[in-house]
Formats: structure tokens, C-alpha cells, sequence
């Protein structure tokens, strides 16, 4: 079955059922309308979903599929003739000190699902919570359901990259900030061929990193795709993660995925950032003079499990 197939199959499939579907519940329901053309077989339901994030992926917004929540999907005409889903065409960017919203639809995950105090250490714990997530709109994120973000630390040796955070974010409330931690919600393309998870997290996380540590527009850096030798770095971030955390940001409102990219076996000498207007006067300094620096929230408590890590 080619991967055209796959994709037709699951048009077909979506189109009959008029829903949002999983790849599983895609291929009971084709065996049940009897519209495989063979018996089915253990990586069926794998190579389908392959084949859809592909499309998504390679197509972008151009993609006849839309992804509605992890591993579910559903059809782009559908999508924007049926109002029960709040679908709505690609925002145009424009380029203006003040951020705009996020141009792609955010993860967002039950409210009641998680506490106030919610901390904990390593991010399986909260798989299950993300798979209960869906995708909406920054303006659009309703009030029971919190977005997700990841917020990552980039370390050379004993020395962290620190800075201020200026207006061209979309965490206005931590503008004016100090902070170690690059932020970036978790949207619907984070789930592309580079995910090591299968949730979108890691893949947020080498996009928040990545335009920081490589020259060129953030807007495609953190969103578009990459070059050959982008790609490369960026594959390479499952391997430098390291302190993987998860917390209740009170600062954004967000169920915040935190690690930390180790750079000391990429860089022999303390890397070379690049200047972004998110990011206002950045410096590296030493993990001991961290705790002398009036921190953010979320940032102050990640230097603290850094430390009782260390000692």
C-alpha cells in the first residue's frame, strides 16, 4: 500500500465518519466497512499515522489533514466548515517588536488534571495528561484547559546562559524578567518526523534552543523548516537533554515541560549566541552566581533542583 493510499484511506475513513479519528479507530473502521484491500497486520496502524504526519509535516497548512490532539486527526475541509472545532485559517505573521499570537494551534491539556503544586521529576509522568490534550488557537485556549510549554536551560560546563526577557514574547508576564529558561508552547508541528516521544515536547524544546545557538529569522527557525545541517543539531537534542522536569507555572499559566541542553560535547569553547529580541542582554554565568540573581519563578525553582542535583 503506498503512502498515498494510507492517506486515502484515511480521507475516506474521516470523510464517512465525520469526526476526529485516531489511526487505530481509522483502521477498525475501514475493517469494518470492509475497505482494506488485505488483512491487516501489526505495523498497519504505525505506517497509517507515519504517513499523516508526513503529510502534515511536508504540507504544513496546506496539509488535507489537520492534527486535533495527539494522534488524532481529522480533514482540513471538514475542519473549516464545521464550527464545533474553531478551526480558522493560518494567521499571517507580521514583523513588529510586539510578538504576535503564535501562528499554530497550542497544545492544551484539561485544567482539572492538574494541581496548583504539581512538580515532578522526569516528563513520562505526564504523558498521560498530554494525550488527553487538544489543539486551539492562543486566543482561543478555553478556561478549563491549560496551554503546554516547554522551557529549556542551556548549559556549557558549570555555566548557564542568563537573560532578560524583552517584549517580543509571548509570555508577557515575564517581560522585563531575568530568566534561564527559553520558552516555547508546544504546538500542533511539533509532532513532525524529528520527535523522539511521540507528544510534540522534544521537538518544542529544540525550537526553543535553536535560535539561539543558529543564525537566521526566528520565525522559521522556531516554526519553519530547517537546512541540512540545521537538521542535524537539531536531531541531536534528544541526547543533550538532561534535568528533564515538569511543574504548574503560575507566571504563564501552563503545565511548563523543563530540561536542560548540555552543550559541552557539541561546542569546545563557550558557544556563540545570537541575539533575538525575546532575549535582552544575555550572558553566561556561573551556576554559583545564579542564586545571587533575582530570578523568575520558574526559573528560581529550576536552580534550586539544578543545585540539589549537583550536591
Amino acid at each position: 500500500m503506498e503512502g498515498s493510499r494510507y492517506l486515502d484511506l484515511a480521507e475516506r475513513i474521516i470523510s464517512v465518519r465525520g469526526v476526529p479519528l485516531t489511526g487505530t479507530q481509522i483502521i477498525d473502521f475501514a475493517e469494518e466497512y470492509n475497505a482494506l484491500p488485505f488483512d491487516s497486520y501489526n505495523t498497519i496502524v504505525k505506517t497509517l499515522q507515519a504517513r499523516i504526519a508526513e503529510d502534515i509535516a511536508k504540507h504544513r497548512n496546506k496539509s488535507r489533514f489537520v492534527r486535533m490532539g495527539i494522534g488524532v486527526y481529522f480533514l482540513r475541509r471538514l475542519a473549516g466548515e464545521d464550527g464545533r472545532i474553531g478551526f480558522k485559517p493560518w494567521l499571517k505573521p507580521y514583523y513588529a517588536r510586539k510578538k504576535p499570537e503564535h501562528p499554530h494551534r497550542i497544545l492544551t491539556v484539561p485544567r482539572e488534571l492538574v494541581s496548583n503544586q504539581y512538580e515532578s521529576s522526569g516528563w513520562p509522568s505526564v504523558y498521560e495528561v498530554l494525550k488527553k490534550g487538544k489543539y486551539d488557537y492562543q486566543s482561543e485556549i478555553e478556561s478549563d484547559y491549560l496551554p503546554v510549554v516547554t522551557g529549556v536551560t542551556l548549559r556549557w560546563r558549570s555555566q548557564y546562559l542568563l537573560f532578560r526577557v524583552g517584549v517580543h514574547t509571548h509570555f508577557r508576564s515575564l517581560i522585563g524578567c531575568h530568566s534561564i529558561l527559553l520558552r516555547k508552547y508546544v504546538d500542533e508541528f511539533d509532532l513532525d518526523l524529528f520527535e523522539t516521544d511521540g507528544t510534540g515536547v522534544t521537538s518544542s524544546t529544540a525550537r526553543a534552543a535553536l535560535p539561539v545557538l543558529a543564525p537566521g529569522r526566528r520565525s522559521r527557525l522556531e516554526n519553519g523548516r530547517l537546512r541540512e545541517s540545521e537538521r542535524v543539531r537539531f536531531y541531536q537534542v534528544a541526547d543533550l537533554l538532561k534535568n528533564k522536569m515538569v511543574r504548574f507555572s503560575h507566571d504563564t499559566g501552563s503545565l511548563t515541560l523543563i530540561s536542560t541542553i548540555d552543550l559541552n560535547t557539541v561546542y569546545a569553547q563557550l558557544p556563540k549566541t545570537q541575539r533575538r529580541l525575546e532575549n535582552n542582554n544575555a550572558n553566561w554565568i556561573a551556576v554559583q552566581k545564579l542564586a545571587s540573581v533575582e530570578l523568575e519563578a520558574d526559573s528560581s525553582w529550576n536552580v534550586r533542583r539544578i543545585t540539589e542535583v549537583v550536591s
